[in-house]
């Protein structure tokens, strides 16, 4: 029997299965699943945008922004951006 630590921390605990873009398409292991990006395997210019919208989202964090709200920022500059390559 597995203690009450054991059960809050086994390994389907989200606490250990690292970040997962939510919106991301998928589910593990099945077809059009996209993993969690990680700095290391971007190029250096991806590793400069990685580190430019890190330091952006932790400068909302601190003023007060919810990572919902931030969430909804990035979707909105990203569709309109993606409007913008279309025409």
């Amino acid at each position: 029997m597995s203690s009450p630590f054991q059960q809050r921390f086994s390994a389907k605990s989200p606490l250990n299965q690292g970040k997962v873009d939510p919106d991301a398409p998928g589910t593990p292991g099945k077809p059009g699943y996209e993993p969690s990006v990680k700095r290391e395997e971007l190029d250096d210019k991806g590793k400069e945008i990685y580190d430019n919208l890190r330091k952006e989202r932790d400068s909302l964090l601190k003023s007060g922004w919810s990572e919902d709200k931030i969430n909804a920022m990035n979707l909105k500059r990203h569709q309109a951006k993606k409007k913008n390559k279309n025409k």
